[in-house]
């Protein structure tokens, strides 16, 4: 259901604030696993895949339901890497919630070209992410031994 521009400004604008603010911790990566953090990438992909159709359609509600499905998923993944001791993969997923952040700001402003930008900003975190701390095994991904 769409619901009015106004009323959307001022839920996305909550929730931003609430997400902005919010802290990482243990309890996060506690139930997240090598096994288990694949089938949440795998969410991930399905998300970003939301995002740019809603992007690309204007439909700044579903856009934000989408980013309030992927800020919690970016906090656990930023727990993981942090209880791992990988600094590397710690800020890479920090450059992925700044990301976050800039679409829902464009979200926010009902911008389609800044959204796009933040869009085009997330892909090339994961992909940096990907390439440095995944690879390759028979028909899915690990992660790379040591990171």
């Amino acid at each position: 259901m769409r619901r009015s521009g106004v009323l959307y400004v001022q839920q996305v604008a909550v929730a931003l604030g609430v997400l902005l603010f919010a802290g990482t911790g243990s309890v996060l990566a506690q139930d997240l696993t090598e096994e288990t953090y694949g089938p949440m990438m795998a969410e991930v992909r399905l998300l970003v895949g939301d995002v740019s159709q809603h992007i690309d359609n204007r439909y700044w509600p579903e856009l934000g339901e989408d980013l309030d499905k992927m800020f919690p998923i970016f906090r656990r993944m930023e727990a993981f890497w942090t209880a791992r001791g990988n600094d590397g993969a710690v800020a890479l997923v920090g450059d992925g919630i700044a990301a976050l952040r800039e679409i829902g700001q464009a979200g926010v402003a009902m911008e389609v070209a800044p959204a796009q930008a933040g869009l085009t900003n997330l892909r090339a975190v994961c992909g940096s992410c990907h390439e440095a701390h995944r690879e390759a095994d028979g028909d899915g991904f690990k992660i790379k031994a040591g990171s």
